[in-house]
């Protein structure tokens, strides 16, 4: 069985603008954060404050067709794993990804990608970057999406082959399929 993942999003203006303050000089020994990792706090353009923790799907190609991400923030620091399925050669395969990241104030996540499942399914390489953007929709659903253009070359993107950016939508507030 192979394992892969991947992260997309569309992009559409938000109605109004989200707010963000910087990283916070708390220690990360004081305020119990894995090293590297500061507290953040981002706002939603309603006011809430954004935490990417939990079940994410959507569309692009980090894991296959079908695809689902289970992320985890912990201050700024930002983890995940995706996992997807395809159909080759007439056989359902799976595939695993694992992500690691920062999320800065200008609501970009900065991920390292690597491809956990063997053999390779995807010809992206084991390891390479992505980055993510946090968005909402028309309908003031939030949403990551890959930060390019369709056709644009990215750090995931080798040997010529890009795939359309990554756009994932939390799972409770998905759009309609």
């Amino acid at each position: 069985m192979v394992v892969t993942g991947l992260v997309t999003a569309c992009t559409a203006a938000p109605s109004a603008s989200p707010s963000a303050a910087e990283p916070s000089a708390t220690t990360a020994a004081v305020s119990g954060l894995p090293p590297g990792c500061e507290t953040i706090d981002l706002r939603s353009p309603t006011g809430e404050r954004i935490d990417l923790t939990g079940e994410w799907a959507g569309t692009g190609i980090l894991a296959g067709e079908s695809e689902s991400a289970w992320l985890q923030q912990i201050g700024d620091c930002v983890y995940g794993s995706v996992v997807g399925t395809f159909v080759r050669d007439a056989e359902v395969e799976a595939s695993l990804t694992n992500l690691s990241g920062h999320l800065g104030s200008d609501f970009r996540i900065g991920f390292e990608t690597v491809i956990v499942s063997q053999p390779q399914i995807f010809a992206l390489g084991t390891y390479s970057t992505m980055v993510m953007r946090i968005e909402w929709d028309a309908d003031g659903r939030i949403r990551l999406r890959e930060d390019r253009e369709p056709g644009e070359a990215a750090g995931r993107c080798i040997q010529g082959y890009c795939p359309n950016p990554v756009i994932w939508y939390r799972v409770d507030e998905a759009p309609p399929s």
